[in-house]
């Protein structure tokens, strides 16, 4: 097996900052609410995928951060959406 198939090169880095800034442009000249979200996670996919080269490694591994990033997300909104209704 090669190293070279592993290994990104500099063009997907800058075709992924290219999709992530047309996509951070679309959601703010947009504005709704589903295009938002939509959009987030998009970004964070594709930011999961290339910038922390989950994209090169078993599936298990990749299923337990998403697993890991969800839940900590859900505790997060849990505990900050009672302050918000509060205010």
């Amino acid at each position: 097996m090669s190293q070279a198939s592993s290994v990104s090169s500099y063009r997907t880095y800058w075709t992924a900052w290219l999709v992530l800034l047309a996509l951070t442009v679309g959601m703010v000249f947009t504005g709704q609410k589903s295009v938002m979200v939509g959009g987030m996670l998009a970004k964070a996919g594709l930011i999961t995928l290339l910038y922390m080269h989950l994209m090169h490694e078993k599936r298990r591994l990749v299923w337990t951060v998403l697993l890991a990033i969800f839940l900590t997300s859900a505790v997060l909104v849990g505990l900050l959406v009672p302050d918000g209704k509060a205010m």
